[in-house]
This record gives structure tokens, C-alpha cells and sequence, in this order.
């Protein structure tokens, strides 16, 4: 019997696109993927974040950044997607928004493409995460779209439950997509987070066509808050806190 032929070449990059979004504002959404970025590009996976909050990004002081340019530059013709790119701690690539200009808070269908087109242009990566503003707007149902998978963030409180909820109603009808994968943040621990995540599958197992995956928890850390303050990364200050732990279980999960 013959041997099976090998061909040398280069190993083609993953090139996943994952969406990071939530119900309700303040679930701490742009913390955990500002850290996860960091996470993953430490275990050698080719990061970029992108900051679909596009009228009030926030990602930049996340890492205590002033980018030279933005998406503005982008969309409106100043700049090619490579020169928007900045980069941060770990060989992290980040695609910041901009900062209170309100007519990017919808996108004409023209400025849709534009960023499609400029994200098919990226050098090869191996995760494009995108940073989702909180609700249901056009911007946050589009970014989803675009996306193979979705994070969906929770916290215990019963808004951010309920308002979870209606997001993963509204994407699986206007979007097509049924696979979510779920974090709990700010959690006492593991059995917490189960607990909240259960109560959100058995409602969507009752009324909605989807699949839920629980991805892993966020404990409540006070070196979150000290870190975020700072404009200083949880993950890479404080690697043996529980978050940082937490974390990293997540983006293993997310590599395998």
C-alpha cells in the first residue's frame, strides 16, 4: 500500500470570529474581553479585539491606550484597516471606536461592507473578537450576525438574566444563529454560576429553538476593580487571582 502523500505548506490560521455581548449594560462585557484577548495571545493564539461599540468604544482605556487612529478612519476612507490596528500588552491587536460620535451608532448598509471587506483584508489571526455595545441595536444584531459564535455575558442580577434572555430571543429570529455559549461574571463560584446559567436554559429550552453551552464563570475579585481603575489588565497583573484562573479555564475551552 502506498504511503499517503504530504504536502509541506504553511498551517492556515483558524481566523474565528467571536462575538462578546450582553442584555444590559455594566456586566463587565469589555473587562472580560480586553483579558481575554490577553489571555489567548499569551497561549500563542493570534488576538485581535474590535471595538463594535462604535459611538462610545471604551476598549482603549481598557488598556490605558490613546490609539492615532479609530474605525472613523477607517470607514471613511482616511485609512487602510492595518494602519488602524494598534497594538497592546502580549502582541494583542486592537481596532479601537470612537468616542461620541453619535452617526456610527447605525450603520448604513455601505458602512457595513466597509468593515466586512477591511476584516477579510486582516494579516491571518486565529481569534477576531468583537466587542459588542449592550442591547439590541442594528449595530449589535449585525455584529452578531457576521459572528460564528456568540458569547452571551450574564451576572446575577435578575435585569441582566431577564434582558439575556430577549437578546438571544431577538438574534435567533433576526440573525439565524442557535448556539450560544454563556459566561457568568462576578459570581460567588462555579456552583453560582451554574445555578444562573440553568435558570436561562430552562427558559430558553422551554420557549426558544436554541443551544446554550456553558462556557465557564468570572468569580467576584477585588483585584478586578483595583486593575480596572489603574487602566491595567486583571490577567496580566495578577495571573494566580481567582478571576485570572477563571479565565484562563474559559479560553482553553475556547482553543481545544
Amino acid at each position: 500500500m502506498k504511503e499517503p502523500l504530504c504536502v509541506a505548506g504553511p498551517i492556515l490560521k483558524k481566523r474565528r470570529i467571536i462575538a462578546v455581548t450582553s442584555g444590559k449594560g455594566g456586566v463587565g462585557k469589555s473587562s472580560i474581553v480586553s483579558n481575554m484577548a490577553y489571555v489567548l495571545s499569551s497561549m500563542g493564539e493570534t488576538t485581535y479585539i474590535f471595538d463594535a461599540d462604535l459611538s462610545l468604544g471604551n476598549i482603549d482605556i481598557m488598556f490605558g491606550m490613546v490609539p492615532k487612529f479609530n474605525v472613523r478612519d477607517l470607514i471613511e476612507g482616511r485609512k487602510h484597516i492595518t494602519d488602524v490596528v494598534a497594538e497592546g500588552p502580549a502582541g494583542i491587536r486592537i481596532i479601537p471606536a470612537t468616542s461620541g460620535v453619535s452617526e456610527f451608532s447605525n450603520l448604513t448598509m455601505e458602512e457595513r461592507q466597509i468593515l466586512l471587506s477591511s476584516f477579510r483584508e486582516l494579516p491571518e489571526y486565529d481569534f477576531l473578537i468583537v466587542d459588542t455595545s449592550a442591547g439590541l441595536s442594528s449595530n449589535v444584531v449585525y455584529f452578531n450576525a457576521i459572528s460564528e459564535e456568540i458569547i452571551i455575558v450574564i451576572t446575577p442580577d435578575p435585569a441582566s438574566l431577564t434582558d439575556s434572555y430577549a437578546v438571544i430571543k431577538a438574534l435567533r429570529s433576526r440573525t439565524g444563529q442557535k448556539s450560544f455559549k454563556i459566561i457568568a461574571n462576578l459570581v460567588r463560584d462555579e456552583t453560582e454560576g451554574l445555578e444562573m446559567f440553568r435558570k436561562i436554559l430552562t427558559v430558553a429550552d422551554r420557549f426558544l429553538d436554541v443551544y446554550l453551552d456553558f462556557l465557564g464563570y468570572i468569580p467576584s475579585d477585588g483585584n478586578i476593580s483595583f486593575a480596572t481603575r489603574k487602566q491595567k489588565l486583571w490577567a496580566e497583573h495578577f495571573p494566580q487571582t481567582s478571576a485570572t484562573k477563571a479565565l484562563s479555564r474559559i479560553c482553553e475551552r475556547l482553543v481545544v
